[in-house]
């Protein structure tokens, strides 16, 4: 079963004339150029505010990166933070989006969306304030629930309290264990959402703690092979045109998993404007061993002109 995870003429003159000088239209290298660059990142940030506004911040969050390192210097890269920020502050990660709303602040202090930016450092800095504790809040609130079960040992709401507030802190195997104590004496505590989420219980009395890490492993597991570092170019410039002939696409792909993964392939494709598909091809890999990364390259030339190419796409799957 296939597993899909989610670029002239010449003039005569005589022997004692000088040479004219010939007057030609200058038509700037395509494989440098700045105008097809800025319109296209400003076409994918456009399309990732829409996803953005709609709440789809899982697909948006990497074509945001990848259009801030593909377009480091572009307006749009600018915007593209602000985008970003967005993103992460739908999934609550207000640390980053603070950051990138001041670093959007920094390149374009008279942008469009700075006061927006403003707006949006002073709310999340509040709710971050009120939503998350300081590590000094968190002991002292801690050594004040252990002293509370020191006496009361059975309070089942101060049991949660504490293992909350220490998986918060970071002490995960800790947490676990209160958890696993709680479901123990009460089963009815097996559906707690909160306990379910950090502890898979087993049977005969085992249990896996759901840290952080054992969550990106598993996530590693379910969709191991992930295309990384992609970019395109222009190449192969006509002699007489001096227009690039070529628009070429480069990545990588990685195994994240433990064991091989077999008969990996990359497709890749291209786009013009409107999500009309001008080209595909397939790049045949082969078996990946756990962590190995390997590159491909395809070269395209079927379209009418190479400044319709809008974005690409790379698609990687496998074999189970």
């Amino acid at each position: 079963m296939a597993v899909i995870l989610v670029s002239a003429g010449c003039a005569t003159t005589s022997t004692n004339q000088p040479e004219p000088k010939l007057k030609t239209s200058p038509v700037p290298p395509l494989n440098t150029g700045r105008v097809g660059d800025d319109r296209a990142a400003a076409m994918e940030v456009e399309e990732a505010s829409e996803l953005v506004d709609a709440g789809d911040t899982s697909a948006v969050i990497p074509k945001l990166l990848s259009t801030i390192s593909k377009y480091p210097d572009s307006e749009a890269a600018y915007e593209a933070r602000y985008w970003l920020a967005r993103a992460y502050y739908k999934i609550g990660g207000y640390r980053d989006a603070i950051d990138l709303f001041k670093e959007y602040l920094h390149l374009a202090p008279n942008g469009r969306y700075a006061q927006e930016c403003n707006d949006y450092i002073q709310r999340l800095t509040t709710e971050y304030s009120q939503r998350f504790l300081t590590v000094e809040k968190l002991d002292e609130n801690i050594r004040t629930l252990t002293g509370e079960l020191n006496k009361s040992p059975d309070n089942i709401g101060s049991q949660l309290a504490l293992a909350d507030l220490l998986w918060k802190r970071g002490d995960y195997d800790k947490a676990a264990a209160i958890y696993k104590n709680v479901v123990d004496k009460h089963p009815d505590q097996a559906n707690n959402e909160i306990i379910r989420q950090r502890v898979e219980m087993l049977p005969g009395g085992q249990y896996i703690v759901l840290t952080p890490a054992e969550i990106q492993h598993r996530q590693a597991e379910a969709q191991p092979l992930v295309v990384i570092n992609t970019a395109s170019f222009q190449s192969g410039e006509d002699l007489f045109t001096r227009q690039a002939r070529f628009y070429s696409v480069t990545g990588q792909v990685v195994n994240r998993s433990d064991s091989v993964l077999y008969g990996v392939q990359v497709d890749v494709t291209i786009y013009a404007f409107g999500n009309t598909v001008l080209d595909t091809t397939t790049v045949n890999i082969g078996s990946i061993n756990p962590g190995e990364i390997r590159a491909f390259s395809v070269r395209f030339s079927n379209f009418d002109n190479i400044e319709n190419v809008n974005r690409y796409e790379c698609v990687a799957t496998f074999q189970r």
